[in-house]
């Protein structure tokens, strides 16, 4: 009986996204975690994840990408980009450029903060700034080497 090696590559967002649900419907989040994340991201004491907001100890949002910014400027992290469709509560659909920071947090691992850039400097919202200039930096890199 032989048998072959089948290659494995990082799960599809969609298979992401579904264990991130699955993660949060079946936890809790451990304080201890929480307040590791908290301490961090340099929080405010008493911050916990919201999950109404579908997030976890692990999966965090953030209103903007400038707020996002702040907080890549003051932890770093790696960042990267992605295509989603998002979908409202009457059913209508767009497609969004979510952009990811995932900081390493001691005693935790990975811990990845989202929001979906916004275009439009005549409301404040510019592209930029350092954490949309790296994860498109990132992103275009990537994906250079995928097609190479």
């Amino acid at each position: 009986m032989s048998t072959s090696t089948i290659p494995t590559a990082p799960l599809p967002p969609a298979a992401v996204d579904a264990m991130r649900r699955l993660e949060l419907a079946l936890t809790t989040p451990d304080a201890a975690v929480v307040e590791k994340v908290r301490t961090a991201l340099g929080y405010q004491r008493g911050w916990k994840p919201d999950r109404y907001l579908g997030e976890t100890a692990t999966y965090l949002t953030v209103r903007s990408q400038h707020e996002l910014n702040d907080l890549y400027e003051r932890v770093g992290g790696k960042v990267s980009t992605r295509m989603v469709e998002r979908t409202t509560s009457d059913g209508t659909t767009w497609t969004a450029e979510e952009i990811t920071l995932t900081v390493d947090v001691p005693e935790v691992g990975p811990v990845q903060v989202v929001t979906d850039i916004e275009d439009d400097p005549a409301t404040g919202y510019r592209t930029d700034i350092p954490v949309v200039v790296a994860a498109r930096r990132h992103t275009a890199v990537e994906v250079k080497a995928v097609v190479a």
